[in-house]
């Protein structure tokens, strides 16, 4: 394994308010991971998104088979090349390593991307990661995966990276806090899971980034701003805050097409996203406020472009026309 991670990390497992305190004094209105990694340190990261073959326990009938009604059947394609199962995750690593550092980063997360990546037994786990976190220039690595696929097995391998030195992310699938919705997108986990993971995640110096999703049917204002109090007094450390996106071949479309569900416009986007933002502990680093780019063949609704600097900057600028900023109304 790389050893020498330590000298590499200059901060500690958590969010330092210092730095974002600075942002907000320096002008910003939101807490950007990018402003916040520029205060951070001195070189440049970058995330290396890897896909190690995992699948989803929701898809392939460990709990389920159906998978959430948003996501579709046969899986979304990949916009980076070399996040592909086609490459070994040798050749994925390096050859993105590669590429970046001759744009001038320095350092590097590895991602591990598609799929539910901690859906797999603890040895084979530790294999992947202790494989990761073993190249030059690799920091930490980030993990996408569910709730109810983080047993404390799985989380003590990682405290032991912490306790190391690497900085360790977990990219949770969350969308939203309430169960009745969870249960209408099938999830298959409850908030209390979510809960959990924030917790003990927490206790080991396992920094979390939670994914959520503004516009779920049926989810009244009131539900969306309960969902950005509860994960602000669980001190979750980041978000990635996304529209639904109706894609084909998912039971989200079956519902679009029946008249049952209308995507938010884009106007109505950037007003629900700022005064999510306003409700929002000023310390959660907000990593994007869109997805990324879906491709128009598969993309039924919203027609608008999900372009994430552009939709950052109209959120800045509702924020600015109400001289507000992220925090402003949030009461702990």
């Amino acid at each position: 394994m790389n050893t020498g991670a330590q000298i590499y990390r200059n901060s500690s497992s958590s969010i330092d308010k210092n730095i974002v305190d600075r942002i907000y004094k320096d002008g910003f209105l939101i807490a950007q991971y990018g402003l916040y990694m520029k205060r951070e340190r001195d070189y440049k990261t970058f995330k290396v998104p890897v896909d190690a073959g995992f699948s989803c326990p929701n898809k392939d009938g460990t709990i389920d088979t159906r998978g959430c009604i948003f996501c579709p059947k046969m899986g979304r394609p990949i916009s980076v090349e070399y996040c592909n199962i086609k490459y070994s995750l040798k050749d994925q690593i390096e050859t993105q390593v590669k590429q970046n550092k001759e744009k001038g980063i320095g350092k590097f997360y590895v991602y591990f991307y598609p799929g539910t990546n901690t859906h797999g037994t603890p040895e084979r786990l530790k294999e992947l990661w202790d494989y990761a976190l073993s190249f030059e220039d690799v920091i930490g690595i980030s993990i996408g995966t569910r709730p109810d696929c983080l047993e404390d097995e799985k989380l003590d391998i990682l405290e032991n990276y912490v306790k190391q030195g690497y900085e360790i992310w977990i990219d949770l699938g969350i969308q939203t806090m309430h169960d009745k919705t969870l249960d209408f997108l099938n999830r298959k986990h409850s908030s209390n899971d979510i809960r959990r993971v924030l917790i003990e995640c927490k206790k080991r110096g396992i920094l979390v980034c939670g994914h959520i999703i503004l516009g779920l049917p049926d989810e009244s204002w009131n539900m969306m701003m309960e969902t950005s109090k509860m994960l602000s007094d669980l001190e979750i450390d980041a978000l990635k805050i996304y529209p639904l996106v109706v894609i084909e071949n998912t039971e989200l479309e079956e519902i679009y097409w029946k008249g049952e569900y209308k995507s938010l416009d884009e106007k109505q986007y950037i007003h629900l996203v700022s005064d999510f933002l306003e409700h929002l502990s000023p310390y959660v680093i907000i990593q994007r406020v869109s997805k990324d780019k879906v491709p128009d063949e598969i993309k039924i609704s919203p027609e608008w472009s999900l372009r994430r600097l552009r939709i950052l900057n109209e959120v800045s600028k509702e924020l600015a026309r109400r001289n507000s900023k992220q925090g402003s109304k949030y009461k702990k």
